[in-house]
Formats: structure tokens, sequence, C-alpha cells
């Protein structure tokens, strides 16, 4: 079974065409790079797989499953994005941005609660960072909160949105370090939007948006 499949996606904003047949099958455990340009899809792309918007024509399955059909429940143990931009909530620390979903979702107690997100967020070296309220975060410190709460929600599929940008070399690699050992761990597919620069070397393939479409890139 497949953990995501977008067939026969067409998708279109007011006059302007997105999508149209863009079709994307991705494997349990695969880890698949969308290199992107300047609006050509990327987030929308990603916002699909996560049920965030709903195509005009086409199909998004999750794990056989057809997202239209999903609960929010379901939907919270299958997916988890996390956005390049925003997506922390402006009334809670950034600790409680990633522990409140989980105590809402799941049966987790407190502890078990901080004993996943702690290690995690040391590992990524962004543990002094908890304590803080999401205004008063950096670009990439945004993103990186988003990307631990997608890990710690340890989802079927993580959908990463143009994570690696403005990282230096060095929280860039530790980053993709922490992200694959994780990854491997738990077993969950990647699908992750890319731009000039960022590595792609670690993924088992690569594509690119043309003409609304996915193609491979050699």
């Amino acid at each position: 079974m497949m953990r995501l499949k977008l067939d026969d996606i067409t998708l279109q904003f007011a006059d302007k065409a997105i999508f149209q047949g863009l079709n994307l099958h991705l494997k349990p455990a695969e880890i698949v790079c969308v290199q992107t340009g300047v609006l050509d899809g990327g987030s929308s792309l990603l916002k699909l797989a996560a049920g965030l918007l709903t195509p005009d024509r086409g199909h998004v399955v999750v794990d056989g499953l057809a997202m239209k059909d999903m609960t929010e429940q379901a939907r919270f143990g299958a997916t988890c994005m996390a956005f390049e931009a925003g997506g922390l909530l402006s009334i809670f620390t950034n600790y409680n941005n990633i522990a409140f979903p989980l105590l809402y979702h799941t049966d987790m107690s407190k502890k078990a609660i901080a004993q996943r997100i702690e290690p995690l967020a040391e590992a990524l070296q962004i543990q002094s960072l908890l304590q803080l309220e999401p205004h008063q975060l950096n670009d990439v410190q945004t993103r990186m909160m988003n990307l631990l709460r997608a890990m710690v929600f340890r989802p079927k599929l993580l959908l990463l949105d143009e994570v690696q940008s403005g990282m230096s070399f060095e929280m860039r690699e530790n980053m993709l370090n922490v992200l694959l050992t994780e990854q491997q761990s738990q077993g969950y597919s990647v699908l992750m939007t890319t731009t000039v620069g960022d590595r792609t070397d670690f993924a088992d393939r690569t594509l690119a948006i043309t003409g609304g479409k996915l193609e491979p890139i050699q």
C-alpha cells in the first residue's frame, strides 16, 4: 500500500492553474524532495497532501483512505506539515504549541509528552527556545519549531516546506542528521520542498514541478 497517492490532481486559484493532471505516489518510509521555484505551487502541493487544500479534480489518499473521508483524528495520525512561515499560535508558548495537540489528540500524559519533546529539542539545539513565544523567534527558528512539532507527532507522513531555507551550514547538517535518524527510527515517509542550494542527496527521489506536473530530476 502506498503511503500517499495524489492521482490526477487539478488545482486552480481564480484564473491561475497551479496543477493539471499531477500524480505522485509515495511509498512507506520513502523520502522525496521536490525542488521548487517562485510561486510554482510547492506549498500548495504539501497542503493538498495534508488535507488543508481540496483539489478541483483528483484524489488524495493516505494509507488507503481518501483524505476527504478522514476524520480530524485520523488526519492527525496520518500527516503533519511543518510550515515555512507561521504555523504557531501566538497565545501559547512554543512548548505549548507542540504539547497541546498531543494532549488533545492522544492519551499521553504531560510527563510522557515532555519526554518526547525535550530530547528532540536538545538534539535540534533549540531547547532554549521552548519557553519563548512565537513572536520572539526569527524565520529560521520558526521553521525549526515547526519541524520539532511535526517530528514529535510521529505521523505516517511528514510534510516539510523549505525547512532548510536560511540555515547556516552547521545548523542544516545537524537538522538533517536529526531528521534522518528520527525518520529511520519511526519509519515515516517524508515529502519535502527544497530550493536552490538545499541538500537533496539523502532523498530516494528528487522531483521538480514543471508545467503543473511533477517530473523526475536525473
